[in-house]
């Protein structure tokens, strides 16, 4: 039985948590051989962009492809994913990905931030007041115990008001600050989770010690990160090398530039699976730069339709064999 899951029913069935140990598990696997992640494709067409990504968990016997659209469409329009069982290609599920994406996104930040930031990690810096933004707030507060919160974004009272409804649901300080320079200094985490074509964080404002999590630059002409920024970093891990290298403008700049090589960069996957070890020392900087792929969404949406069946949740698609 196929079942459709809207943004409610996945709002309802999804939490942090299911996140979070979702994405730890597929890169966990990916590390050990049992996943594939096929890299986004993008396509022009008339009004914005096509983007296809697709991923096969192996260790869970399911599948998925994902296909999206830039937003010039709406809220949901273009936004779709597919969810298959490997064995006998029967469709399992069909999922809107709107709010599925943010969530994910703040999960895999979160992992990062668990295993590659200081234990000892207190102080936050965002960049950002966005929805990526208000999840990964969540993911880091549920992975370090956060007492203080700053954030920067260009309008006044968007950052004020992110402050306020982090401080409620988080019990955290949360201060906007008003400045890009005044987020990162001092920060223990710091995530950029920005629209910018030009760097806001900068490698001269780092402190030691300090993990980032860079990301809002998914295109060829955004970038958040200086290349001081980069070559800071101890270690630098990404969700997809292959996607890396056409997508990630934060390390194809440094790498054109003669300030970074691709061999320094590793996959999440192995850092996840324990083959790379993510700092040596207490001050070493550390980068996770995400792109947003479609294993992740493999995984959420596999979490969403276990506890859909288990609920009876969702609604029954007509049978679509032969």
């Amino acid at each position: 039985m196929a079942i459709f899951l809207d943004e409610r029913c996945i709002a309802s069935l999804l939490t942090m948590d299911d996140a979070l140990g979702a994405v730890e598990e597929v890169f966990r696997e990916q590390g050990r051989g049992g996943v594939v992640n096929v890299p986004r494709v993008r396509a022009p067409i008339k009004g914005g962009t096509l983007r296809i990504t697709a991923g096969v968990l192996s260790y869970c016997g399911l599948y998925g492809v994902k296909v999206s659209s830039t937003a010039v469409f709406g809220r949901n329009a273009g936004r779709m994913f597919c969810l298959y069982r490997e064995e006998t290609g029967e469709l399992c599920a069909v999922v809107q990905v709107f709010g599925m994406g943010a969530l994910r996104t703040g999960a895999a930040s979160g992992v990062a931030t668990k295993l590659m930031a200081n234990e000892g990690a207190r102080v936050l810096g965002v960049l950002g007041s966005g929805r990526q933004a208000k999840t990964q707030v969540e993911a880091i507060c549920r992975v370090r115990r956060i007492a203080e919160l700053k954030v920067y974004s260009p309008t006044p009272a968007n950052r004020e008001k992110f402050c306020r409804e982090a401080a409620a649901a988080h019990g955290v300080k949360a201060v906007p600050v008003a400045s890009p320079e005044a987020a990162v200094r001092d920060s223990d985490v710091i995530v950029s989770a920005t629209t910018t074509t030009e760097p806001v964080v900068r490698g001269a404002w780092l402190a030691a010690g300090a993990h980032i999590n860079a990301i809002g630059a998914n295109y060829e002409h955004r970038r958040e990160l200086d290349t001081a920024a980069v070559s800071a970093a101890a270690c630098i891990a990404v969700d997809d090398l292959e996607q890396a290298r056409y997508e990630a403008t934060d390390l194809v700049e440094p790498v054109k530039e003669g300030a970074l090589s691709w061999d320094r960069v590793h996959p999440l996957a192995d850092i996840v699976a324990g083959n790379v070890r993510a700092r040596a020392s207490s001050s070493d900087i550390t980068l996770y730069k995400s792109l947003g792929v479609a294993i992740e969404d493999v995984a959420l949406a596999a979490r969403a339709y276990e506890k859909a069946l288990a609920q009876n949740a969702g609604v029954e698609l007509p049978d679509l064999a032969g």
